[in-house]
């Protein structure tokens, strides 16, 4: 393992993303004007990441709704100092059309409250869905799949949030990727072509030449945060559900009879084995996602497993870092590579279908669709457009991620298969945070061959109780 300097600095762009999906903020209210940040990516999309408030923050808890309380409730999950520019967006579209609108921010509570209001039947009249627009609030939600915009769809993204039914039930204006974080520099160094990793095994051998030609950590991990569980999340399609494996066995995950101590023994055993090669950052066990930004920013790291959310926290440590992306490497030659694509965690808004506002929400859907509002919305969410005419200049920070995206997909056209995030799509909610404690139990004693047989029988025993086996 190679050994770095932990930075203190905070890295304030993290804020913006989730897991999976899923940040969280302080618990704020804000009306026209206030935000939720989603308590986690239970998910990707990821369900219980922790958040460190950037410098400069006030998202205090005594903060006071904004607004008069009066019109349509939005609920928004964005609890950082970026929220004014979309409180701004929306003071705009009151006055343009005369529509009042309430902000509720539910902070670090804003999945659990979600949650309780889906339970009560008292929703707000809109809300970012933060990656479960179909699994989770599909039923509460109005179909917007008539809407002028979803002409507009990336189509990629299209297929992954629309149900069997041809119904959709968002304005995605960013999608998230799954995929890995690598900075050029760093596999420059070691020999290393990433166009040439297209198997599992030629990522090893990647790792490898890093370890032996550089001072870099071949792959930066965290278990101070739940952001690990991106780790298991972008292996495991690779190994299960994608659509091309012979043995799929997206089936079995989705109906509950799949067993992750033995069907789910490889992936432990491939962590196990970076562990053991000495791949990981010898602080994984204290380091937090601060810590992955900082490596990658700095060239003292070479992969992150992630998010492609995490890039603008990269560029906010070092705004010259070189970063690609590099789709998720294949079970085997006879596969393609990976990107799990789903819907942005700040920026994708549905309707409820007992509102009292429809005509007024499907209104401001338009509005925000608008490519010179949208593109304010991506340069807040920090994620990839999801509307093909969003157009972002390149001076746009946002424009980076959006660019690199495009590179690798260049790059690997032709060898790419995509899906929704494998949490949202084939686990039952609540194990986002399992899949972190599992590689917990597995890593954090430095005996991950002596651990294994409890990390599986944990992701195990709460898989099966989630889905009432």
């Amino acid at each position: 393992m190679k050994k770095r300097l932990i930075s203190g600095l905070l890295c304030a762009a993290m804020t913006l993303s989730l897991v999976a999906c899923g940040g969280s903020g302080s618990d704020t209210g804000s009306s026209s004007d206030g935000a939720a940040q989603d308590a986690g990516s239970e998910e990707a999309s990821s369900e219980e990441a922790s958040n460190e408030e950037a410098p400069g923050e006030e998202t205090g808890s005594d903060a006071a709704p904004s607004g008069d309380g009066s019109g349509l409730e939005l609920a928004y999950n964005l609890a950082t100092e970026d929220f004014a520019v979309f409180e701004g967006l929306i003071k705009d579209f009151t006055a343009e059309t005369g529509i009042d609108v309430t902000i509720y921010n539910g902070g670090d509570d804003y999945e659990s409250a979600m949650k309780t209001r889906m339970s009560s039947g008292d929703l707000p009249d809109m809300w970012v869905t933060h990656g479960w627009s179909i699994i989770r609030y599909s039923e509460y939600m109005m179909d917007l799949s008539d809407q002028p915009w979803v002409a507009n769809i990336d189509a990629g993204l299209k297929n992954v949030i629309t149900n069997d039914s041809g119904e959709l039930f968002i304005l995605p204006i960013t999608q998230a990727v799954a995929a890995i974080m690598y900075n050029k520099d760093v596999l420059e160094a070691a020999g290393v072509d990433p166009t040439k990793i297209r198997t599992w095994d030629d990522f090893n051998a990647a790792c490898q030449a890093i370890a032996d030609k550089t001072e870099a950590t071949p792959i930066e991990l965290c278990l101070g945060d739940a952001f690990d569980a991106y780790m298991l999340e972008v292996i495991w399609p690779t190994l299960y559900s994608n659509t091309d494996i012979a043995d799929n066995k997206a089936a079995a995950l989705q109906d509950g009879s799949f067993d992750f101590t033995t069907d789910g023994a490889d992936s432990f055993q491939m962590v196990s084995d970076w562990f053991t090669s000495g791949y990981f950052n010898e602080d994984y066990v204290s380091g937090k996602k601060d810590d992955i930004c900082s490596a990658l920013a700095n060239a003292e790291g070479g992969f992150a497993l992630y998010s492609t959310e995490m890039i603008p926290s990269i560029l906010a440590y070092n705004a010259e870092a070189n970063i690609g992306i590099l789709p998720v490497p294949a079970k085997d030659d006879s596969t393609a590579s990976y990107f799990g694509t789903g819907e942005g965690n700040f920026s994708c808004f549905g309707i409820w279908k007992d509102t009292g506002y429809a005509d007024e929400c499907k209104q401001l859907l338009e509005y925000l669709a608008r490519p010179e509002i949208a593109v304010q919305v991506v340069k807040i969410d920090g994620g990839i457009p999801g509307l093909t005419d969003t157009v972002l200049e390149e001076t746009d920070q946002a424009a980076y991620t959006t660019n690199a995206f495009k590179e690798a997909q260049a790059q690997f056209d032709g060898d790419l298969v995509y899906d929704n995030f494998f949490d949202r799509e084939y686990l039952p909610s609540g194990m986002w945070s399992v899949m972190g404690d599992s590689l917990g139990t597995l890593l954090a004693d430095g005996d991950p061959e002596g651990s294994k047989a409890e990390a599986m029988g944990m992701v195990q025993d709460n898989y099966s109780d989630l889905m009432g086996n």
